[in-house]
């Protein structure tokens, strides 16, 4: 008598729209600020995902704090979502770098300012003339341009296409490119082992 295993193949498909993803792409870089262009329930999604992260953290043992970087919502109502939200992310952005003071900051947009045709690209260009700071607009527009990945890859698009430089190799070390849970997350501790 023999046991029948039977296995399955299971195709996870994310069901979140692309801002998580820019989210979570810039939440760690340091002297960054994101903000949301959309209504204030936007940021709720991203909110979670960090304390998903911290109950994952715990639950494997380690005594990490997640410290991400300050993430904003231009909090766009119904009156912007009838007669655009310019000047509302206008607004948030000097809130934002009076408040916080950011070495640099990243708009990330929803499916209304994308419906609504607000052009944030525009807006970002302004406000860094305004600010004197790096003003960078994620292209993704929520679900209208893809899912979770589809705003990690613009995030971090944005991110070489406007911040790294060549630089020399360091013996001993690696780059990490894609959503690999962070500087704690498994894969980081995997090579760490590696590499020691």
């Amino acid at each position: 008598m023999g046991i029948e295993v039977k296995r399955v193949g299971v195709r996870r498909t994310n069901c979140s729209c692309s801002m998580p993803g820019v989210w979570r792409a810039l939440s760690f870089v340091r002297g960054a600020l994101v903000v949301f262009h959309s209504p204030r329930p936007c940021a709720h999604i991203a909110h979670g995902m960090d304390v998903s992260s911290f109950h994952r953290l715990t639950a494997a043992g380690t005594s990490v704090r997640l410290s991400p970087v300050p993430l904003l919502t231009s909090g766009l109502s119904e009156n912007e979502a009838v007669f655009g939200g310019e000047e509302r992310l206008r607004e948030c952005l000097r809130f934002a770098a009076q408040k916080y003071h950011p070495q640099a900051v990243f708009i990330a947009n929803s499916c209304v300012s994308g419906v609504i045709g607000d052009d944030t690209q525009a807006i970002a260009a302004e406000m860094e003339e305004e600010l004197g700071l790096p003003v960078t607009a994620v292209s993704a527009h929520g679900f209208l341009d893809g899912e979770y990945y589809a705003g990690y890859l613009d995030a971090a698009r944005a991110l070489v296409d406007r911040f790294m430089q060549p630089a020399e190799r360091q013996a001993g070390t690696v780059v990490l490119l894609g959503d690999c849970g962070g500087m704690h997350g498994e894969y980081v501790k995997e090579l760490r082992r590696l590499l020691a």
